[in-house]
């Protein structure tokens, strides 16, 4: 899984080009887990809820707020809501966590080779709407650490993804942004940062109407990065 001999140069020093990530749904597949990880917490919890797969789909890459008031609608206020949501997240990283040596999240197609590869010529970056550790389950389940330079998601910033985007734009001194992301949200928040590039990844659990830049397998995401690099002479 190599880049195209079109791209001769690389550009990790300069960090004139860097590819950023969403999680949910763009890296990994971990919906039978959290459906599992969210109703025993109810259960825990003794709440009168069950949650299903779809349910769980529909609320993958929100912020916190806007996933309770998806969940609970108005059986809940929001400081209920949001008290109750951050025992979901506490239990889900430990759930995935503790559930590796029997069921991990599903990766995409070639994944980490793909990855790798891409990480020869640029700097790999994480930024999800997530809670602490989330990312870090990611990261640490699949050996990680090495291809991704750095992470940031809601739970470290309790900033909206734009923001922890140009954070991380800001400290590194990125000129362009590439961000592959699953979600309308997704997009609406890259394009808010300067000089940035959103690529759809439609097998997610978002649907986009003509993105300018989509793939339908993880195995896409070389040859549309040439693509935007080209198109776009960066």
């Amino acid at each position: 899984m190599e880049l195209s001999n079109n791209i001769s140069k690389s550009y990790k020093e300069k960090n004139e080009v860097a590819l950023f990530f969403d999680l949910d749904g763009t890296l990994w597949d971990a919906i039978n887990l959290l459906t599992n990880s969210y109703n025993l917490t109810f259960k825990r919890l003794n709440i009168s809820k069950e949650i299903d797969e779809e349910e769980v789909k529909s609320f993958m890459g929100l912020t916190p707020l806007e996933t309770v008031k998806l969940i609970f609608k108005d059986k809940y206020n929001e400081e209920e809501g949001l008290k109750i949501f951050k025992e979901m997240v506490k239990d889900e990283i430990d759930y995935i966590k503790n559930n590796k040596e029997h069921l991990l999240p599903k990766l995409y197609d070639n994944e980490l080779d793909i990855l790798k590869s891409l990480n020869k010529y640029f700097n790999l970056f994480l930024v999800s709407n997530a809670e602490k550790g989330y990312i870090e389950n990611y990261l640490d389940l699949f050996n990680l650490n090495n291809i991704f330079l750095d992470h940031l998601c809601a739970g470290d910033t309790l900033k909206d993804k734009h923001e922890n985007i140009k954070i991380l734009k800001d400290k590194y001194n990125i000129k362009y942004i590439i961000y592959i992301g699953d979600t309308k949200k997704d997009e609406i928040e890259t394009l808010k940062v300067d000089s940035s590039f959103f690529i759809y990844a439609s097998y997610g659990f978002g649907n986009i109407i003509n993105p300018r830049y989509k793939i339908n397998s993880f195995d896409e995401l070389i040859n549309v990065v040439h693509q935007i690099i080209i198109e776009n002479n960066l």
